[in-house]
């Protein structure tokens, strides 16, 4: 079931805890996500359910005497933040050694924060993309917005080549201000492409997360003898002695991570690298406030 998709240690632990833009964003609300406009009348706009801390002047009697469920008025000066969690679903994202595949452990890492954003009041929409195909799922929020994100992960499978750009701009194009991006890859394309789709990003005053998923095979290398690697969007084959290759191996990962992180800095987005061995709740906790 597409629920399974959910980490349950990690949406207990994190319970509590809130995920905010701390830029101020350019819009008319002001909740947990802070606003730049002042005075806007609290008008009453839309309903959402009751989680744990709602303040609960606002749950709705009448309503929950009709459908016997807590729903909370929701007002013109609190944030609906919209965020956009992208999946790479390149052939590279495929590949697996004892955890999870990358792009396994990718659907449960934009599963669980789909579920916590969507908690905490925030509408979230996915795409998911490689070089031939890129699927939308525009901004929702509620519970049929969670079912329909946890289907369409589910569905999911690792083929092409990664391409960040189009997608980035796709959803630009869909988005208003006061958004958030959300990019979950193993970044395995060339680093001009990071840096002009976190160029775009920036000019377009949208903030934005980098999720470096990458397997413990290709951060460690810890492979012995003589081994044929194909590239598994490519399907080139190169044979190497690992025990030879291991340190320049290593070495030239970690500068890859290092550029990555430093693009990222360098146009004020957060980096959070995610081996698959790590827990959900530790990567998430990296963006997470108390």
């Amino acid at each position: 079931m597409s629920e399974a998709l959910i980490d349950i240690n990690a949406s207990l632990r994190l319970r509590g805890f809130s995920f905010r833009v701390f830029p101020r964003i350019k819009g008319f609300r002001s909740g947990i996500h802070k606003s730049i406009y002042k005075g806007i009348s609290p008008d009453f706009v839309e309903y959402k359910e009751y989680s744990q801390g709602d303040d609960l002047r606002y749950i709705d009697w009448r309503l929950y005497g009709r459908l016997d469920r807590f729903y909370v008025r929701k007002f013109e000066d609190e944030v609906n933040l919209n965020w956009w969690i992208l999946i790479d679903t390149s052939g590279s994202m495929g590949y697996s050694s004892k955890e999870s595949s990358k792009l396994e452990y990718a659907k449960r890492l934009a599963a669980t924060l789909a579920y916590l954003l969507i908690k905490q009041g925030d509408a979230v929409g996915i795409i998911d993309f490689c070089d031939h195909t890129i699927v939308t799922l525009p901004p929702r929020s509620g519970n049929p917005a969670l079912n329909a994100i946890l289907t369409r992960l589910d569905s999911l499978t690792a083929s092409g080549k990664a391409d960040i750009k189009e997608p980035i701009n796709r959803a630009i194009e869909k988005t208003r201000a006061g958004s958030c991006f959300v990019m979950i890859s193993d970044f395995l394309i060339d680093l001009k492409l990071i840096e002009e789709s976190l160029k775009l990003l920036r000019s377009s005053n949208k903030e934005a997360i980098f999720f470096h998923v990458l397997d413990r095979d290709e951060i460690e290398f810890n492979f012995d003898g003589s081994i044929e690697f194909e590239d598994m969007e490519d399907e080139i084959k190169i044979l190497v002695d690992a025990k030879n290759i291991r340190k320049t191996y290593r070495n030239r990962v970690q500068a890859f991570i290092d550029k990555v992180k430093q693009i990222c800095h360098e146009n004020e987005s957060r980096y959070v690298l995610s081996p698959t061995y790590s827990p959900i709740e530790e990567v998430l906790m990296q963006i997470a406030q108390k």
